[in-house]
């Protein structure tokens, strides 16, 4: 049975990265994906942003995300903290893909019935305050010597995961 699937990007800085993420969120069957703060979304009633800047970001956004960016939900927050305040109150478990001290291996992790999942900023990720924001804390394990992935792959490695162990 699929359960409810959520995507939460606070501060992603590259558009093809979200565009890539709402058009793997699509093809695993979330929910919706919303977005908070500095991270690039699509065009929406009633549009606060200079006309240049969500035409612009709607543009980068539909290269990659070829269409899931029109078919599938999506909500922009001014903060990640409202956005998780928000999941909460739709009964989803926001659970960070991040390395951090007592994360879970997503290859051992149990999904519950409602996941947000939290993906951070490509660079510096998801800082502690983030973080204790949270309910729980999942990694995807590092063998190499960078020890850290794209946002947008990572992303994917993370959703067909979540989705193959509700299954």
């Amino acid at each position: 049975m699929k359960y409810p699937l959520l995507i939460i990007l606070p501060d992603l800085r590259s558009a093809q990265n979200v565009g890539s993420i709402f058009r793997t969120a699509d093809a695993v069957g979330a929910d919706a994906v919303w977005t908070c703060g500095l991270t690039p979304y699509p065009s929406v009633v009633n549009d606060q942003r200079p006309p240049h800047v969500a035409d612009r970001a709607a543009h980068l956004l539909s290269k990659t995300a070829l269409g899931a960016e029109i078919t599938l939900p999506h909500r922009h927050f001014s903060s990640l903290y409202e956005a998780i305040e928000a999941a909460h109150m739709h009964n989803y478990n926001v659970v960070a893909l991040e390395q951090a001290e007592g994360s879970t291996d997503i290859y051992s992790y149990t999904p519950p019935q409602a996941v947000a999942l939290v993906l951070g900023p490509e660079v510096m990720g998801l800082n502690t305050s983030d973080l204790s924001l949270c309910d729980e804390i999942i990694e995807i394990p590092m063998y190499g010597d960078k020890e850290s992935l794209n946002v947008a792959v990572a992303a994917g490695i993370a959703l067909y995961q979540l989705r193959h162990a509700s299954s």
